[in-house]
Order: structure tokens, then C-alpha cells, then sequence
């Protein structure tokens, strides 16, 4: 009874150390095949020297698992907490694992090494989920540990891309010049964990999980958290906002060589519109949209007429902020009303005063109100939240937005189609998200809640909907 107990263990032993010799060769080998699906993932069996060892300084670190592996990405994968200089050298042979550090640890430090999902067997390629090696420089394992969630802040949805990141407190320019001394990943569902922290105090960002891992662009996604955390004194759940200080920078507009070439191919300036054939939709502006970066002339003004010509008032025309070749003409449509656009010749010019070939008239005709719904809502609990705002999302737009100021909200007119529903904490009562600001006052972005919920939208139909929203 005893030799078969010794049996398996022999056998292992013989394993490893066979792996251990190949880690120097170079031939190719081929792991056996067959046998019944195997579906539980390999785990290590040994670990020179020993998981969770204290006062060592290892410059070589070997983990043999109980079965034959592979890796994917591994030097991407691996993350080593706190944070070495150089990046340690990885190789793996058979079920071996072999780590070789050339830095020197700091004293009195707790130091993990993350696999994240880089490990998995070879047949049946069964992950290793988030196996971690540990061990200290000092004569204890720090057990500190930090966990929370992060979300953007403008959808309310989640970034499994990002990562989380530790900085000591002392030095608050940390963020902008030096990587951190933690970080780790998030997960699928926005969920982020450090272990084995020492009980000390940090700041605590979100970025991407970029070369940098700094914040040297407003442009990035980033969130932060007004207060130190600490591993010992923060027992809840971290929540993080995630958000873009300044908006993605759009393409340079051509350079003057570039725009004389654009002259000599179009002299004059071409547009199309929005119109869905001769149909305008009476809930947004008619939109102009042109081939180059336009402007809008005040001596030849654009003008909303009837059918008879007779100038309608209330129209007004901007080129749109986000997009400068394009020009949105706002107006309170009617219904089922017959309208047209007069451009005069000049009414619009490019940086090289281009216009349009000739004036142009456009005739259109509203949709009738049969080919709109309209939606009831029956709202409990947003007295719980900060000047709440409702959004209806289509293709990841705010196509519509209703304050909430009772529990119920009707309406009129909405397009047919579905809409996502997402809730915005508006602080400033403008009626659209703000984002936050980190350099110089901080400020923490608004909130969008995700309602995980749809309203459907059907013409000429009431739409009715009970809504219960929870902090």
C-alpha cells in the first residue's frame, strides 16, 4: 500500500526533473496523444523555490505543473508586482515554467508574479485562470488587498482593455512621469483585485494598458479616485469613472498645397443632404454635408420658404462644431407640411471662398405624425438621483434626451425603432453629459447608468413602459 502511494510521486519527480534538463535543449517535442477528453486544467505541483518563500532574493524561479503545457503571450501576460525595471526572461519547456530575474528586489517586499491566462495544457488547451507565484524579500507575505470596478462614464458600460494602477501618495506628479508601482488587470465584467499589498497608502488610476502606462495624453481614457486608498482601511468595493478629458483629435485639414490642388479638381462646392428622398424628418435638423471644411457667408443668408415662396421665421443655421463640413438648419417643422430651402449662390464658402455652382432650391415634405409613436413612462425612484436625464441610445448615440422631473413622463413624437435606455446624473442641468478633468481642479466626469433595458417604439401606436430605477 505504501509503494503505490510513492508511485505517483516518483513518477513526478522523474518529470520534472527531465524538464528541467530540456530547458537546455533544442529539439522540438512532440506530448503524447489520446485518451479520454480532458477538461480540468493543469496546476502546479512544484516550485523552485517554493511558493510563498520568505527572505529570498531568487535570480531563477522554476514551476512544474502535473501535466504537459503551452503559453500564449506570455512576456504580455505576465505581470510582476511591484513593479522591476527590466522584464523578466520566461521560457517554458514540456510542463516546466522558468522565470529568470535580473534585477535587484527591494528589502522587505512582497513581489507577485501574475500569469494572468498565458498558461494552459496541450491538448485540450484548458487555461490556467490567473495562477500567481509569491514570495518575499523579508520575513513575512504582505496581505493587503484592494478591489473594485470601473466603468465609463458617458455609456455606463465596461472596458475589460484598461488596467488599474498604484502609485504612492508621497509623490503626486507619479501618474505623469514614472510606471506604476502596482497595476493589474480588469476583467470582462469591469472588476479589478491587487493581493498581497503592503499596508501602506495609494493613489489609485485607470488606463489603457499602453507601453507608457502614464497619463501623457487627455485624449486617453482615465479615472481616478479623490481620496488615498489603503489596503487595510478600504474594505468596500472601489467604484471608478472612466472618462476622456478632451475629445479624440480629428484628422489635419488639408495643407494649403493640398487645398490649391482641391481647387483646380472642384471649383465649386458639392453637398448632399439628410433627406430620405423627398422626406424630412421633423424631429432633427436638415443637414448640408460638403467635401471640405466650409463657412457660412451672412450677405447671402439660406432661408426656409412654402411652397409659394413665402419666407418661414424661426430657421436657424450653424455649421455644425464637431464637424466643419457640415451645416445643420434647425426649424420647428410641422407635420405633414410641404417646405423648401432656398440656398442662394454664395450662402456657403470654403477657405479658398469656392461656392456653389448656382443657387439652388431644395423642396421637401415632412413625415405625416402617423409615422411616429409615442411612449408613456411610469418612473419610480429617480428622486434618488442628482437631476436625472433620460437618454434614448441608438447605435451608440444619444438620439433623444427627457429630463425627469415626475413619475411620469410622456412622449409625443419618437421615431419607430429600439432605444437602449441609460440614465445621466446631470450636475450642472445643462442636458448633456460633461466629462471630468484630472490636470490642474480636478472633477469627476457625470454619470451615465446603463438600464440594460429597451424601449420599443412602434408608429402610430402609444408605447407604454414601467421603469423602477435603484442607485
Amino acid at each position: 500500500m505504501i509503494r503505490s502511494k510513492l508511485i505517483p510521486t516518483i513518477l513526478q519527480c522523474c518529470l520534472t526533473a527531465i524538464a528541467i534538463i530540456q530547458m537546455g535543449a533544442c529539439a522540438n517535442i512532440v506530448p503524447p496523444s489520446g485518451g479520454p477528453r480532458d477538461s480540468i486544467p493543469p496546476y502546479a505541483v512544484y516550485a523552485k523555490p517554493k511558493d510563498s518563500s520568505t527572505n529570498i532574493a531568487p535570480k531563477e524561479i522554476l514551476i512544474s505543473f502535473n501535466e504537459y503545457i503551452t503559453t500564449n503571450a506570455l512576456q504580455e501576460q505576465l505581470i510582476v508586482s511591484p513593479s522591476i525595471k527590466n522584464n523578466p526572461l520566461v521560457d517554458q519547456r514540456l510542463n516546466m515554467v522558468r522565470i529568470r530575474l535580473s534585477d535587484s528586489l527591494n528589502a522587505n517586499t512582497t513581489y507577485s508574479l501574475q500569469f494572468g491566462n498565458a498558461l494552459r495544457d496541450v491538448n485540450e488547451g484548458n487555461i490556467v485562470q490567473n495562477y500567481t507565484y509569491v514570495f518575499s524579500t523579508g520575513d513575512r507575505i504582505d496581505t493587503g488587498r484592494l478591489y473594485g470596478k470601473v466603468q465609463i462614464a458617458e455609456t455606463g458600460m465596461v472596458d475589460s482593455t484598461l488596467i488599474a494602477v498604484l502609485h504612492p501618495i508621497e509623490n503626486d506628479s507619479a501618474i505623469y512621469k514614472d510606471k506604476p508601482t502596482y497595476y493589474t488587470r480588469i476583467n470582462g465584467k469591469g472588476v479589478f483585485e491587487f493581493k498581497y499589498l503592503p499596508a501602506t497608502n495609494f493613489n489609485i488610476y485607470i488606463l489603457p494598458n499602453d507601453y507608457n502606462k502614464r497619463y501623457d495624453d487627455s485624449t486617453k481614457l482615465f479615472a481616478f479616485l479623490n481620496i488615498p486608498v489603503h489596503p487595510a482601511k478600504t474594505k468596500d468595493s472601489i467604484q471608478l469613472y472612466a472618462f476622456e478629458a478632451s475629445p479624440k483629435k480629428e484628422k489635419k485639414a488639408l495643407s494649403t498645397v493640398g487645398a490649391k490642388n482641391a481647387k483646380k479638381q472642384s471649383p465649386v462646392l458639392k453637398y448632399n443632404s439628410n433627406l430620405e428622398g423627398k422626406e424630412k424628418d421633423i424631429l432633427s435638423p436638415l443637414t448640408l454635408n460638403f467635401e471640405t471644411p466650409i463657412r457660412l457667408n451672412d450677405s447671402f443668408t439660406m432661408r426656409i420658404t412654402d411652397t409659394n415662396l413665402v419666407k418661414q421665421e424661426g430657421i436657424t443655421v450653424l455649421v455644425n462644431a464637431q464637424n466643419k463640413k457640415q451645416v445643420d438648419i434647425d426649424f420647428p417643422w410641422e407635420a405633414n407640411t410641404d417646405y423648401k430651402l432656398v440656398l442662394p449662390q454664395k450662402s456657403t464658402m470654403d477657405s479658398l471662398s469656392n461656392f456653389l455652382v448656382k443657387a439652388d432650391t431644395i423642396r421637401f415634405k415632412t413625415k405625416p405624425a402617423s409615422s411616429y409613436g409615442s411612449a408613456i413612462l411610469r418612473i419610480n425612484g429617480f428622486q434618488e438621483f442628482e437631476h436625472p436625464v433620460l437618454l434614448l441610445i441608438q447605435d451608440q448615440k444619444v438620439k433623444f434626451s427627457y429630463p425627469i422631473t415626475q413619475n411620469l413622463l410622456r412622449i409625443d413624437l419618437l421615431p419607430p425603432g429600439d432605444y437602449q435606455l441609460k440614465l445621466l446624473s446631470d450636475a450642472n442641468q445643462n442636458g448633456r453629459w460633461d466629462t471630468g478633468k484630472f490636470m490642474g481642479k480636478k472633477l469627476q466626469p457625470e454619470l451615465v447608468r446603463n438600464l440594460k433595458l429597451i424601449l420599443n417604439i412602434k408608429s402610430n401606436w402609444d408605447n407604454e413602459m414601467n421603469l423602477i430605477l435603484k442607485p
